[in-house]
């Protein structure tokens, strides 16, 4: 945790904030922070801060804003979709998001084995602190838009999509001269990631029929988490 993560709404009088969960332990225990030291903090939405610490015990740290900083990290403003993945792979995923900032991510069940998912924790009630550990992470203030599909169908999504869809799939076009073309408006496009057991004949033919550019990160078969990383890597520095 390099970043203390508050949100405004629990600012008092909008300068102040009284810690007694695990962001006071960190702030007591692992960085070892005391009296009228100054915290890192992130507030969704808003930016980077430095917090000094007003007052602290056993029970609670309390933080008073003190300035603020420049943004530590431009937010990535692409869109994602994942075919739902097992929740240890959600889990890295939604970590990733909120660590670059994208605008949105997006999951759905592309295969009907994979239903059963959605009844973890990570796509009930823990999804959103899994986005904030990114942030807690490099310092992002922009938290994705989240969209769990769990009863909608994921081909009428594509197709109703208004930017550009670009389909990561290893027979693909190469990654890098696609994104060269579409780099002027790529906030508009779709990323979409498949099942990490591969397209279907039929849903190659979807995309076909439905114009949607297939794009290869490359011949090596990635885990979705490491393929999203990877693309993630290559936006970041042309961001």
């Amino acid at each position: 945790m390099n970043w203390i993560l508050v949100y405004e709404k629990e600012l008092i009088q909008n300068h102040l904030v009284t810690l007694t969960d695990e962001r006071h332990s960190h702030i007591r225990n692992i960085l070892k922070k005391d009296v009228n030291e100054t915290i890192q903090v992130v507030i969704p939405f808003s930016g980077n801060f430095l917090f000094k610490i007003q007052s602290t015990n056993e029970f609670s740290t309390t933080l008073e804003k003190f300035n603020s900083l420049p943004n530590t990290l431009k937010p990535l403003s692409i869109h994602t979709f994942f075919s739902l993945p097992r929740p240890q792979t959600g889990k890295k995923i939604l970590h990733l998001s909120g660590a670059y900032g994208v605008t949105s991510v997006s999951f759905y069940a592309t295969e009907s084995k994979n239903k059963e998912y959605w009844t973890s924790p990570v796509y009930t009630k823990d999804t959103v602190s899994y986005l904030e550990t990114g942030l807690s992470q490099t310092g992002n203030y922009k938290l994705p838009d989240l969209h769990l599909a769990q009863s909608e169908t994921w081909k009428p999504f594509l197709k109703s999509w208004k930017g550009k869809v670009l389909i990561l799939d290893r027979e693909g076009e190469n990654f890098a001269e696609s994104l060269s073309q579409n780099q002027k408006s790529f906030e508009e496009i779709l990323f979409v990631f498949g099942p990490e057991s591969g397209w279907k004949p039929d849903d190659l033919l979807f995309f076909k029929e439905s114009s949607f550019t297939r794009v290869s990160l490359g011949n090596i078969n990635l885990r979705t988490e490491f393929a999203f990383s990877a693309l993630l890597h290559q936006l970041f520095i042309r961001n």
